[in-house]
């Protein structure tokens, strides 16, 4: 039993589901926020170089290059499950383009059966999680 909403494609509920529970997909997510602790360093090495004032500087700096490195795992995949049925339409299309890029076949994509074992198949390839993850960041930001 599906338990996320699917929308007029059922393969999207499938997807929805992939991105709760893929551990490809988490170790994503966790990249984007070491991306934002080495955002965080780089404002105390500014802070620890120029004193006080580089500090106030690179305080701001870090954390606002942080806040937008950064993306909570949890609500990404939330906002995605909240799409309305134009967004899962195009980001199903994004995503299926991802996967034929990467090889997987029409049958593959097209079948509820298999898609998110597909899915999992192919997000092995680090090029198919970043574009997945940029899909679902795209789409939820249309």
């Amino acid at each position: 039993m599906n338990d996320y909403p699917g929308g007029e494609d059922p393969r999207y509920g499938e997807l929805v589901r992939f991105l709760t529970q893929s551990q490809e997909m988490r170790h994503t997510a966790k990249s984007a926020v070491k991306q934002s602790l080495f955002s965080g360093g780089g404002a105390f090495a500014g802070a620890f170089v120029m004193g006080p004032i580089g500090g106030l500087v690179g305080g701001v700096v870090g954390s606002v290059i942080g806040f937008l490195q950064s993306d909570d795992y949890d609500g990404a995949v939330l906002a995605i499950a909240k799409l309305d049925n134009d967004h899962q339409q195009r980001l199903m299309t994004d995503v299926g383009k991802v996967l034929m890029t990467a090889g997987a076949t029409v049958q593959q994509i097209g079948s509820t059966d298999v898609f998110f074992d597909t899915l999992s198949q192919f997000a092995e390839q680090e090029a198919v999680r970043n574009g997945v993850w940029q899909a679902c960041l795209n789409a939820s930001r249309d």
